[in-house]
């Protein structure tokens, strides 16, 4: 299931024909049909699809019209992977290594219903799913650890209010959302909060 996590206003129809003419992207692409709704979205907490500005600088980041060729790099899996399809506007997503110079070793998909199942498959299946953020509490963090804290996982308390559920046990800092999107504030701040 496809869960748009964070969207935004459509593109502009010149953007649009703009950046598709630079990129030679079909207008029969499922990149275009997108931007038509919603310019670069944020799906399953996870997966970033690029907007009309980002979409040409990721494709040259990552030399995709040098090692892809006829393809073109819609979006990322958050964790290093690219998401590609077809310039030409042909069906199907594959999702290859951003280091990778070939298709070789990418996997290939028929829809984005899909590949974001077997991303979350592949989360379950190295403990990276869908849970809870909690604190542990009995710590006390520096005033540079709960804003750094608070800025890397979006939580919309105040410095205070935050301190004060760091400093007991249990509380529920985020609901239901993808460890690897948050695996970075996970791995630093270890010591006052934990996945479940």
């Amino acid at each position: 299931m496809v869960i748009c996590t964070e969207q935004h206003e459509a593109a502009i129809d010149a953007s649009i024909e703009d950046v598709c003419k630079k990129l030679g992207i079909s207008d029969a692409s499922w990149i275009v049909s997108l931007w038509k709704r919603t310019d670069g979205a944020l799906l399953n907490d996870q997966v970033l699809i690029y907007s009309v500005g980002d979409i040409e600088e990721r494709n040259q980041t990552f030399e995709v019209y040098k090692n892809f060729k006829g393809m073109i790099a819609i979006g990322d899996d958050s964790g290093g992977r690219l998401i590609l399809i077809k310039k030409n506007g042909d069906k199907g997503f594959i999702l290859s290594g951003s280091a990778n110079v070939s298709l070789d070793y990418s996997d290939r998909y028929q829809s984005l219903e899909e590949l974001l199942r077997s991303l979350m498959d592949d989360q379950d299946d190295a403990g990276l799913g869908l849970g809870d953020i909690l604190t542990k509490g009995g710590c006390k963090p520096s005033l540079e650890e709960i804003v750094s804290l608070k800025k890397m996982l979006g939580v919309g308390l105040s410095v205070v209010q935050l301190k004060a559920l760091l400093g007991e046990s249990g509380h529920v800092l985020l609901k239901s959302v993808y460890a690897q999107k948050y695996s970075d504030a996970l791995v630093r701040f270890s010591h006052i909060i934990e996945f479940k």
